[in-house]
């Protein structure tokens, strides 16, 4: 089989449980949603997935899991969901990668990630096939290990790849980061990451990794009710556009929006528009994430995405 994409990132069994006061060490917070025992199923790489499959994409999220795959229904959400399970692994010694997600009244995050069977210790190395047929690479949040072997593979069959950065020193070490900025295609950062991709790299100013990488296509700032900015590169030039907040429906949990943004971002890139629309795909793929409890249970379909695109992108022009 061939697939529009590869992704790599931890797996996760998520709960969320919100909380009505500020956490603080000594005090007792109360826990606000019914659902807290519920488990979602996740992870970066699984809900980019999970959101583009609904559009009609392939990808191949390459994780491992433990030995409650089946008993925890993971494997049955992946199968129902039509996620390939070609570079899934199996550990038995250890449980699937699993998460607490603390959210706040402002929809602030704590996350508590268990790593499991997704620790590098397990690491066991990927396989250049699944490379060879798939069109695109992203790199979310993994082991250093993981992600410095789905880099490589990237680079040695020569496929465009993408960073989805997240605010994890343990995942993206500074070295590693500016590793990654040497070949990477695009990046994906809210504003915190943002500030960390540019230390990262020792410089000051976006125009500046632009030096540092001709190959460079964007960099993406997500900046939550704020809205959404792009760099570009168009002959020779680096355009900036900022993208508005868009309307929604109903604000429930922001939960899996990020990875919803990169999804319909990177859809829009396989469907051939501008970067501009690119970046209202993104935006408008967003809204339909946090208007719903979990990280990808109301991800779109195809035309459900284009209809309320079409009305955003009309409003802008």
């Amino acid at each position: 089989m061939r697939y529009d994409i590869i992704v790599s990132g931890y797996v996760s069994l998520d709960r969320v449980i919100k909380v009505a006061t500020e956490l603080i060490p000594g005090k007792t917070s109360i826990v606000t949603n019914d659902n807290n025992v519920n488990l979602e199923y996740g992870g970066c790489g699984i809900n980019f997935a999970c959101d583009l499959d609904k559009l009609g994409k392939s990808v191949l999220p390459i994780i491992r899991v433990g030995f409650d795959y089946v008993q925890s229904g993971f494997k049955q959400f992946l199968e129902v969901n039509n996620i390939s399970t070609e570079a899934v692994e199996m550990v038995d010694r250890a449980a699937t990668s699993c998460s607490y997600l603390i959210e706040d009244k402002e929809m602030n995050h704590i996350t508590l990630y268990y790593p499991g069977a997704m620790d590098e210790k397990y690491f066991n190395g990927y396989k250049e096939e699944w490379f060879k047929v798939s069109k695109l690479g992203l790199m979310t949040v993994a082991s250093v290990v993981d992600n410095k072997e789905f880099l490589t593979m990237c680079k040695r069959v020569n496929i465009p790849h993408y960073l989805g950065l997240k605010m994890d020193e343990a995942a993206f070490p500074k070295w590693f980061v500016k590793e990654v900025t040497e070949s990477v295609n695009g990046v994906f950062a809210n504003e915190v990451e943002y500030e960390y991709f540019l230390k990262s790299n020792a410089v000051s100013n976006i125009e500046e990794i632009f030096e540092i990488n001709k190959q460079l296509e964007f960099v993406v700032k997500t900046k939550g009710k704020l809205g959404s900015e792009i760099y570009f590169k168009e002959k020779n030039r680096i355009i900036h556009l900022e993208v508005p907040v868009l309307e929604t429906n109903e604000f429930v949990s922001s939960v899996g929006s990020g990875d919803a943004f990169m999804a319909g971002f990177l859809f829009g890139m396989l469907e051939g528009y501008s970067k501009k629309e690119c970046m209202y795909l993104g935006a408008t793929l967003s809204t339909f994430i946090i208007e719903a409890a979990g990280a990808t249970s109301n991800a779109p379909d195809r035309l459900e995405l284009l209809y309320r695109f079409n009305r955003f992108f009309k409003e802008s022009e």
